[in-house]
């Protein structure tokens, strides 16, 4: 009797359900008078969407390209000692122009900075004890005392403020051959005295020792611009302004054979420049596609027959500009600028 009681009602519970009673969802049905629209659509109308406004396109941010100078000297040959700090034609005087025209960001010396310790402390006392300086050494380099200067001297090594050491040369010049790298630029100072034997000692050529070392260092950068510094030119040119003439067939052309496969190793890289001093006289030429710049002699304004001379060489980008300082004539000290030269593009 129980069981037939809930089956009546569970039957009248799902009649009640299924016509409207017992808690069913109200009814759509729109009251008399409404339209058939709002029944259709109970929710209120959506407001206008107002007219697109074309988004902006962002201004692309500039690439800011490189920019820097460095200044080449070469040659002081003892006019860089500490006595004369103060006379106004020798060594210190060419850095007070130096200073006058910009610094730049470093120097390097190619070769003949006996006497080698006095001429660091002249650098400090005129361009500042932090101003980076890279020399290398000549064929007057290799008494003890500039021997023992190289070994012990502190390059400028600040990767995150200025030029850092990126590699030792060989064995056994590890010492007075070495690249850095700076900014888009990678610079190689070379020891062109160095065999597999000695650091010194023989004549100026690119031996297969530092040939080996400097193509592999070539090999691994990836700088834009290659500048590469020994102490003797490739091929000697006259000075361009006295037509002076020095060590013609005795520099590194007396070895013609590795003159030029040294030279086909910087034309294969497309280094903008070998930078060289020995001869006292300034030229800038190019010979197959890569200047040779001579940076002529720094002992002074008059100190040598040819003129003292220095170069200032800035990099934008990829534009490359050198400009050539040279003392003056007369019975001034002065330096004046003395020509300017696009080395690239």
């Amino acid at each position: 009797m129980k069981r037939l009681t809930c089956m009546i009602l569970l039957v009248f519970l799902l009649a009640a359900c299924r016509s409207g009673g017992l808690d069913s969802p109200r009814s759509t049905t729109p009251p008399p008078g409404a339209s058939s629209t709002a029944a259709a659509n109970p929710q209120p109308a959506a407001a206008a969407s107002p007219t697109p406004q074309p988004t902006p396109t962002p201004s692309p941010i500039p690439t800011v390209e490189p920019a820097f100078s460095f200044v080449v000297t070469s040659d002081m040959s003892h006019y860089s000692a500490r006595e004369y700090l103060d006379y106004p034609n020798f060594f210190a005087a060419l850095l007070r122009t130096v200073a006058e025209v910009g610094p730049g960001d470093f120097m390097v010396s190619t070769g003949d900075v006996i006497p080698a310790e006095e001429t660091a402390w002249t650098v400090s006392q005129v361009l500042g004890e932090e101003y980076p300086w890279f020399p290398l050494p000549g064929n007057h380099d290799f008494g003890r005392q500039e021997i023992n200067f190289f070994e012990s001297y502190q390059f400028p090594d600040r990767e995150e403020a200025g030029p850092a050491i990126v590699r030792w040369g060989p064995d056994p010049c590890q010492r007075t051959t070495y690249s850095f790298d700076y900014r888009n630029a990678h610079f190689v100072a070379l020891n062109v005295y160095c065999n597999a034997d000695a650091p010194w000692g023989i004549d100026g050529s690119v031996t297969d020792t530092v040939y080996d070392w400097l193509a592999a260092d070539l090999a691994h950068t990836e700088k834009n611009h290659i500048f590469v510094f020994g102490h003797e030119p490739a091929f000697p040119h006259t000075d361009v302004e006295t037509g002076q003439a020095n060590h013609i067939g005795d520099s590194l052309d007396q070895y013609p054979e590795a003159r030029d496969r040294f030279w086909s190793l910087l034309q294969a890289h497309q280094a903008v420049a070998y930078i060289h001093g020995h001869t006292h006289t300034y030229s800038a030429v190019q010979v197959g596609g890569v200047w040779e710049l001579d940076a002529g002699q720094a002992m002074g304004v008059r100190a040598a027959p040819s003129p003292g001379t220095f170069l200032v060489i800035s990099v934008q980008g990829e534009k490359i500009m050198l400009e050539t300082y040279r003392g003056e004539e007369g019975p001034g000290f002065a330096y004046r600028l003395f020509e300017e030269t696009q080395l690239k593009p």
